[in-house]
């Protein structure tokens, strides 16, 4: 294990890293892939076509509602890569 240098203080790879995990998951389950991420993982993120419906979560930056500043979304999805998957079409 190497350590990289960040800030003033050395930083470790965390104990997932090296571990590819593909998140299905809803508002119950979006958690455990938040701290997956968080520990080292690479965590990617699968939602349908036009985005998974926790994105509707208030509250919303600067009060606004919009599919793109739900804060709740923002914290549990932190750490992720995202892709957006449609399971009803072959392309």
């Amino acid at each position: 294990m190497s350590a990289s240098q960040v800030g003033d203080t050395l930083a470790f790879p965390g104990p997932l890293h090296g571990l590819r995990v593909l998140e299905l998951a809803d508002e119950k389950g979006q958690f455990c892939g938040k701290l997956m991420a968080d520990l080292g993982a690479d965590v990617i993120k699968i939602e349908p076509p036009g985005g998974q419906h926790t994105r509707l979560v208030e509250p919303f930056f600067e009060d606004v509602p919009h599919r793109e500043r739900s804060l709740s979304f923002w914290h549990y999805n932190t750490s992720k890569r995202g892709i957006t998957l449609n399971l009803s079409t072959r392309t």
